[in-house]
């Protein structure tokens, strides 16, 4: 009878302790970072710079699995599909907030079915051009608009991306048209700059680091508010008299909604720890990124602010995806 009353009241106690345990139980399996976009590029090299120093943090393996195409969709509705369990995170940029104003009829409501985990870095676009033929400023790149209409053209890695929608935005704060030709992603678009076929191409840091560095690309404009580290050469768009061109390429993590807040708190704690490493800011820095950070509500907010400008300036400019 005394040991049935001991098993008992430890029976209880182990009730009582219950959420708590569950709670440090996460994670008890590897987690999954769903990538929008190919592997090998600087996105990629986030996703596992991150995930590389998670696993450590966490104590489980982070897989990075690339699911491209479709301007997010693809890999978002992938993440739908999964349980909302904590273990799979799907990583988001501009898209995941340019997308409902691009798409009226998008399959999944992006404010009620994914829920902000953390914001991981801003890179900041730059506009180049060829410094043999191009303009020498970004002031130069707006006269040539206004003087001789279509023939300021700019590249971008397509239609109603990032790239493209950062130069839109910028001819509204100058009050010009430029011409925008879209191609399939980065690297064709700074080729044709390159060879001087087009004037401009707007890139995220990443992209044209190397070509600026070396002097094959010339920095006109970068959409900070202040010069970055990486780039120390290339003027600010504010320093050239446009104090509202800061625009930021940002990219950060989201779940599906419902995930239990124990494994969102962990997942969001470990990814700020993650973020404050010096060894991993150093990467990243050097990369041209910006560490973040924060809360999910902080990067919540960010989300609803992104997807109200940009829905401005899609309906403003009557943007399409062709």
């Amino acid at each position: 009878m005394k040991r049935n009353v001991i098993m008992l009241a430890l029976g209880a106690c182990a009730a009582c302790f219950a959420p708590g345990t569950q709670a440090q139980g996460f994670p008890a399996k590897p987690v999954t970072i769903v990538l929008p976009y190919p592997p090998g590029g600087a996105i990629d090299f986030l996703a596992r710079a991150v995930g590389e120093r998670l696993s450590t943090t966490l104590g489980q393996q982070v897989l990075v699995e690339s699911r491209p195409g479709a301007y997010e969709r693809i890999a978002s509705e992938f993440v739908l599909r999964q349980p909302a369990d904590g273990y799979t995170v799907l990583m988001v940029a501009v898209p995941h907030a340019t997308n409902p104003a691009l798409f009226p009829a998008l399959p999944y409501d992006t404010l009620k079915e994914f829920a902000p985990l953390s914001h991981l870095v801003n890179i900041p676009p730059v506009l180049s051009v060829n410094p043999e033929s191009g303009p020498k400023s970004f002031r130069e790149f707006v006269a040539l608009a206004r003087a001789k209409p279509g023939e300021a053209t700019f590249g971008s890695a397509g239609n109603a991306t990032s790239t493209h929608l950062t130069v839109e935005l910028l001819g509204t704060i100058a009050g010009v048209q430029f011409t925008h030709i879209p191609f399939k992603g980065d690297a064709p678009a700074i080729t044709e700059v390159l060879g001087g076929r087009v004037q401009a191409t707007s890139n995220t840091v990443p992209a044209v680091l190397a070509h600026i560095k070396g002097g094959r690309l010339r920095g006109i404009g970068i959409a900070s508010r202040e010069r970055l580290p990486a780039l120390p050469d290339v003027p600010t768009f504010v320093e050239q008299g446009y104090p509202d061109a800061v625009i930021t390429t940002w990219f950060g993590l989201v779940t599906r909604a419902g995930v239990p807040k124990e494994a969102t708190a962990r997942l969001n704690a470990d990814i700020h720890a993650a973020l404050g490493t010096p060894a991993l800011r150093e990467r990243l820095v050097a990369a041209g990124m910006t560490p973040v950070g924060g809360t999910p509500e902080q990067f919540g907010a960010h989300i609803r602010t992104e997807m109200d400008r940009w829905a401005q300036l899609v309906k403003a400019r009557g943007i399409r995806i062709d």
